[in-house]
């Protein structure tokens, strides 16, 4: 279902967000769930459900953290899910942006917000189409744009170990920016 919608004409962001960001954002998900003993099912609907709302619609994108939220509910309900689980699941999503300050109340939560601001630091030149082809930024408006994501986005990580795996791509990424604003 995600990936349908990943693929669907009418995803904006183009069809490379379930390659750049999905894949990505389940793999740091599992990874630090496994390692740090949370719950790996809520994780995992969580990190394929957390996006889903703007790929379905692109005027969801300022709201897609709550219309999300509200979507997986109904789509999880339909599938006989326990309502704690819909409830961490809806949880994890609707507060997993970096540019609206929800607090993140559980592990799953901090977990979801994390790897998706993880994955923005490894896939750079799908970082540079959201900025020039999504967006339209000129060179440098979309470096400064970049950079400011980059920051909100290392800010949402509010885990040590996510901060640790990502390290590196991150200060590759800023190197190849401050080029750019040189």
């Amino acid at each position: 279902m995600v990936k349908e919608a990943n693929d669907s004409p009418r995803n904006k962001y183009g069809d490379t967000v379930w390659k750049y960001h999905l894949e990505l954002v389940v793999r740091y998900a599992l990874a630090m769930a496994t390692k740090l003993k949370a719950d790996t099912n809520v994780v995992i609907l969580a990190a394929y459900l957390h996006d889903y709302a703007s790929l379905l619609n692109i005027k969801n994108a300022t709201k897609h953290h709550a219309e999300g939220a509200k979507i997986a509910g109904q789509i999880l309900k339909k599938l006989g899910l326990p309502p704690e689980k819909i409830k961490a699941v809806k949880d994890c999503i609707f507060s997993h942006r970096g540019s609206v300050r929800i607090k993140k109340r559980t592990l799953e939560a901090k977990i979801i917000a994390s790897a998706d601001a993880m994955s923005h630091f490894y896939y750079i030149p799908d970082m540079f189409y959201l900025a020039y082809g999504v967006h339209k930024l000129k060179t440098e408006e979309g470096a400064v744009w970049l950079k400011a994501k980059l920051q909100r986005s290392w800010d949402k990580i509010v885990l040590p170990v996510g901060r640790e795996i990502i390290k590196k791509d991150r200060k590759l990424f800023l190197e190849v920016l401050d080029q750019i604003l040189k």
